[in-house]
């Protein structure tokens, strides 16, 4: 494989000038010829002369175009193009550079995932008018997944606290709660909840309850690992999913959180020193695997008894004492 040098002739017309290109000839001096072109142009180059070296190239990363020879020994630009569409889901234009001029190889090519021909020998204005077109294709793509990525980032984070959302609770605890089941490892779930939170709403306005909310979400973020997964349930209720931690574990995690805020609290926001009211299930808990809903349920029970008992502490899910959530 050959990285041919950043080498401008001229004036360059390259809108970005980090665009890279893979150009793909089993002829060196072919490849190597249509290489020192595109170079000119401003872009970058990487040669590959066969198609172990250009699936190599590809997977290494940042290439923005690919330019390929149609007619190559053992795998051609029909087969190689599939293997490079089937291996990214990110559009990256394919240009067949190629002396095929029926009309049935250029459908072939079209099928298989190609953008655009070339022929040759190749046409520098040519060359350089695709190549702008092919690129700027790619740029607006990149920008659309950029913000399809931003979106699907937004619909799972919730807006207020920073944590993730009630959706992204519906959809995680079901995957983690399996996970532990067919491993064997323990899952604690916590429920979290502020106390008389309503009546700082209503004293001191929603302001100053969202303040708690948001210093809530940046504790959790502090108190809890990289492997725990904090989420704001709705309203003033926090869950944390908390991965191969058994019941001892997470009744430490959720005093840890509780004193925390209890201590702190005082001087996050206007509201003054606040307390919670925690409950806890694990599954090491109960002799038989409970599904997402039940698992919730009886950690929502354990904080209902923590709230119906004083408030300001963290109760362990028992079924003899919360019914409720049975």
């Amino acid at each position: 494989m050959t990285i041919v040098p950043h080498v401008v002739q001229g004036v360059a017309e390259v809108s970005s000038p980090s665009a890279h290109i893979l150009v793909i000839d089993d002829e060196a001096t072919s490849a190597n010829t249509v290489a020192e072109i595109i170079a000119s142009l401003g872009y970058r180059v990487t040669v590959a002369t066969s198609w172990t070296e250009a699936l190599r190239g590809f997977h290494a990363g940042d290439v923005d175009l690919v330019l390929m020879d149609a007619v190559m020994p053992g795998v051609d630009g029909f087969k190689l193009t599939q293997l490079l569409r089937s291996r990214t889901g990110a559009y990256v234009p394919i240009l067949f550079l190629t002396g095929l001029a029926d009309a049935a190889a250029r459908e072939q090519g079209i099928a298989v995932g190609a953008d655009d021909f070339l022929t040759k020998p190749v046409d520098i204005f040519e060359l350089r008018v695709r190549l702008k077109a092919m690129l700027r294709i790619r740029r607006l793509t990149q920008e659309l997944e950029l913000q399809k990525l931003k979106l699907a980032h937004l619909a799972h984070i919730d807006g207020l606290t920073g944590i993730s959302n009630r959706r992204t609770l519906d959809e995680r605890l079901p995957q983690v709660l399996e996970k532990a089941t067919r491993t064997g490892q323990c899952l604690s779930v916590l429920v979290i909840d502020v106390d008389h939170f309503k009546r700082i709403n209503d004293t001191l306005g929603h302001a100053v309850g969202d303040q708690v909310l948001r210093f809530i979400g940046r504790l959790l973020g502090e108190l809890t690992r990289g492997s725990d997964l904090p989420f704001r349930y709705g309203g003033e209720e926090f869950v944390i999913l908390a991965p191969e931690t058994n019941a001892h574990q997470g009744s430490l995690l959720a005093e840890r959180i509780r004193k925390a805020f209890e201590l702190r609290s005082g001087g996050a926001t206007q509201a003054g020193a606040q307390t919670l009211s925690i409950g806890l299930a694990s599954s090491d808990m109960f002799p038989y695997p409970l599904d997402a809903s039940q698992m919730l349920g009886s950690a929502d029970g354990a904080l209902y008894r923590a709230k119906a008992t004083g408030r300001n502490r963290v109760c362990l899910f028992d079924a003899a004492l919360d019914a409720r959530a049975a």
